[in-house]
């Protein structure tokens, strides 16, 4: 049986640390029977079997939500500026400019679409699910 535990303590000595750790085959020798180390639970989500996730002990690579949008302007002068961005896509200026096409002189705003994952979905250093942080114990006698 694998406990989540919240406390900095131990539990008792009749638990161990889900962290990897060799089991001492003489203290726990039915769990030592089962496995000759704890599973390494320190980092990852558990997950029960079912739905989406992966096969009974498989570690699962972790993944993201679609991100969309759309993007479209027109091309009705020589620039081609960009009239709109949703979802992701954003629309920025990068100033007036001046070009010399066949001897005459036009002036635009040079325009650019940005990417931004933020306007869609929380983004982090990492892609995780709301948590907290617990500790795994498994019990060893």
């Amino acid at each position: 049986m694998v406990i989540a535990w919240t406390l900095a303590t131990n539990p008792s000595d009749n638990y161990l640390e889900c962290n990897g750790q060799v089991v001492d085959s003489t203290k726990y020798p039915k769990l030592y029977a089962l496995m000759h180390n704890t599973p390494d639970y320190r980092g990852v989500f558990l997950r029960g079997l079912g739905g989406n996730s992966a096969s009974l002990g498989i570690t699962q690579g972790d993944a993201i939500r679609n991100i969309t949008g759309t993007m479209g302007g027109s091309s009705s002068d020589r620039a081609g500026l960009w009239d709109y961005g949703t979802g992701v896509f954003y629309q920025f200026n990068q100033g007036k400019r001046a070009v010399k096409p066949d001897e005459q002189w036009y002036s635009y705003v040079s325009q650019g679409m940005g990417f931004d994952a933020s306007r869609v979905v929380p983004v982090a250093n990492e892609n995780r699910p709301i948590n907290k942080a617990v500790r795994y114990f498994i019990k060893a006698k």
